[in-house]
Parts: structure tokens; C-alpha cells; sequence
């Protein structure tokens, strides 16, 4: 085997976040007496998904965001009943119960157990993050969880890559690589850190000029570790 530590992202990943956030949203909206339906969540998940792509360029924080993109959604469908903040709060009890994990990725993990050393490493919220691990089936094969929130900076940051190698006591970065599914956030992590990558697009191949491998699903990525 060419690496000796895989440091991984989790969401949409490992876990299916994407189901995860539905559920949670819908139990949320529920609580404060608001509908749910598929076009409420894909405001929310664009929404969301514009704030994290400002927190990676720097332009917001964490705690901002968590309270943020609710306080949009409800500006969005005139909900002034509702306070964001407590919102946030209830959705992110609902989300640090959820678990669900992607095709192929405990597969993945078992199957380089004890050959890699492996580390989780995450942009997530740290409570959420923890949450779910607790209940994750996966959780006692990882060697490290490193979370931004708990670390100080977020991916792309290379402090991310490093404080990683630095818990799995890795010395030479050509030993490692990193899996994960956002190109701005754990690709360009990787490149910035100088460790090789594998990323992981699941809706064809696409093109990268940081990207050291691309795949299109954990079996795929798989393989190529073994290799």
C-alpha cells in the first residue's frame, strides 16, 4: 500500500448529511408549527450552502452561520414568529441524532482498519459532529476527529491537514491522502497542505488540477487504497 494515513471528511463522505439535514429540518419546522416541503428544504440548502462557501473564503464564522441561515429562511417565507436563534438551536438537537452513513463507506473503513491509520477531519459544527459520532458505527475505527470549530480554522486552511498529521504522528506527507467530496474545501486543502488527495465527485469524474486521483464512489476509492 502506497499510504499509511487517510484523513477523510464525513459529510456527504462518510455520512449522508444530506438526508441528515432534511430530517432535522422537517422535525425543526415541525416543533415551531411551520410546513415542510421539498422547496422550503432546497431554500435552505441554498442558503446554507452560500454561507459555508463564505465561511471557507474567511468572510464569516461559524457561530454567525449556525443562527444566519435561519434567520434568511425565515426572512425568506415572512416567518417572523419564529426566532432564528431558537430554530437553529432545535435543528441542531434534531441533527446531532442522525447518522446515516453513504453507500460503501463502512466498507471502506473495515476493510483499511489496521493497514491506515485513519482521521476524520470536518468543517462541521463541533456539537453536531460529536453527536453523531456517538452514535456512528464507525466511530471506534477512527484514529483522530479533528473538527474546525474545535480547531480554530476551517478547509481549506492547511492548519486543518496539519493538526491532522500531527495527531496521527505522521512525519512524511507523501505517507498520507485526503478523501473528500468538496473540491474548495478538502481537495484545496490538501494542495495547500502539499498532501495527496482523492476526490470523491459520485456525478462524473470532472477535472482538477489539485485533485491527485478522482473517483466516483467509496468502492472506487477504496480500491485505489488497497492498491
Amino acid at each position: 500500500m502506497r499510504y499509511r494515513y487517510l484523513l477523510a471528511d464525513n459529510d456527504n463522505t462518510l455520512m449522508d448529511f444530506n438526508a441528515a439535514e432534511k430530517k432535522s429540518l422537517r422535525d425543526a419546522l415541525t416543533t415551531f408549527g411551520k410546513p415542510f416541503t421539498d422547496e422550503i428544504f432546497e431554500t435552505y440548502h441554498h442558503i446554507n450552502d452560500l454561507l459555508w462557501k463564505a465561511l471557507e473564503r474567511g468572510e464569516t464564522t461559524q457561530a454567525a452561520l449556525k443562527v444566519e441561515r435561519f434567520a434568511q429562511l425565515c426572512q425568506h417565507y415572512g416567518w417572523q414568529d419564529i426566532d432564528a436563534r431558537a430554530l437553529a438551536v432545535t435543528f441542531q438537537d434534531h441533527l446531532s441524532t442522525h447518522a446515516d452513513l453513504l453507500p460503501g463507506a463502512m466498507h471502506l473503513l473495515e476493510a483499511i482498519h489496521g493497514k491506515m491509520k485513519i482521521a476524520l477531519v470536518s468543517n462541521g459544527v463541533s456539537a453536531t459532529q460529536r453527536g453523531r459520532l456517538s452514535v456512528c458505527e464507525f466511530t471506534h475505527l477512527l484514529d483522530a476527529i479533528v473538527i474546525s470549530e474545535e480547531i480554530g480554522v476551517s478547509k481549506p486552511n492547511p492548519l486543518m491537514v496539519e493538526k491532522t498529521l500531527e495527531m496521527l504522528g505522521c512525519t512524511n506527507k507523501q505517507e498520507a491522502v485526503f478523501l473528500g467530496d468538496s473540491h474548495s474545501a478538502d481537495i484545496t486543502a490538501a494542495w495547500n497542505a502539499g498532501v495527496d488527495s482523492i476526490w470523491l465527485t459520485r456525478h462524473g469524474k470532472g477535472q482538477s488540477d489539485k485533485a491527485t486521483y478522482i473517483v466516483e464512489s467509496l468502492e472506487e476509492a477504496e480500491a485505489l487504497l488497497l492498491q
